[in-house]
């Protein structure tokens, strides 16, 4: 015969629940990881692009150095419409015909989803002799009005999603041909980059 008010002990769980339960929090955590990564993956959600560019104090030295400064303005657009995007810095480098010119570095930012971001870089030009060949090239090129260069981007970014953060990726991108012009310094047509991540 049962006692009243006996309480009936609830059996312990096993080794093997235990084992079965974290496994099925594990790969419960999986799919949200993967699902996560689906939404932010970061396929094509960055559009980098030259808005404007020209050169002040343009000249050379009697040692073949260039003088002067490219002010280059870039715009950033984050294509997601999920993910943020934090730029950990920028590194902006103007070349011509395979020669280093200048080059800066410009501050992180975060960049919102389906948001654009302006970048003005001051890029000094290097004060290295250049090869003999790209300065008589320059000159003429500089006689005629026009100066086309290629910007080069680096920068480490992350992706964002709410309180998930990615791992850093590299960004490159190169903005060909960029033509400065000297006679009419206002007047410029965007460059489209080319974003490797």
């Amino acid at each position: 015969m049962a006692r009243q008010g006996s309480t009936t002990r609830r059996p312990r769980p096993t080794t093997s629940k235990c084992i079965a339960a974290a496994l099925l929090a594990i790969v419960v955590l999986l799919v949200i990881i993967v699902i996560l990564w689906l939404t932010v993956r970061p396929a094509k959600p960055l559009l980098v692009y030259v808005d404007h560019a020209a050169v002040t104090g343009f000249n050379f030295t009697s040692g073949g150095a260039l003088n002067g400064t490219f002010d280059i303005t870039l715009r950033a657009y984050n294509q997601n419409k999920r993910a943020a995007v934090w730029y950990k810095s920028v590194e902006v480098g103007v070349w011509y015909g395979g020669t280093y010119l200048a080059g800066a570095v410009a501050p992180g930012f975060d960049l919102p989803p389906l948001n654009v971001k302006r970048i003005d870089v001051a890029a000094p030009a290097v004060r290295a002799a250049l090869p003999r060949g790209v300065e008589a090239t320059m000159k003429k090129d500089r006689s005629g009005g026009k100066l086309p260069v290629d910007v080069h981007i680096k920068g480490k970014v992350r992706f964002r999603y709410g309180i998930v953060k990615t791992r850093r990726y590299k960004l490159r991108a190169s903005c060909s041909p960029v033509v400065v012009d000297f006679s009419s310094p206002s007047s410029f047509d965007r460059v489209y980059c080319h974003v490797h991540i």
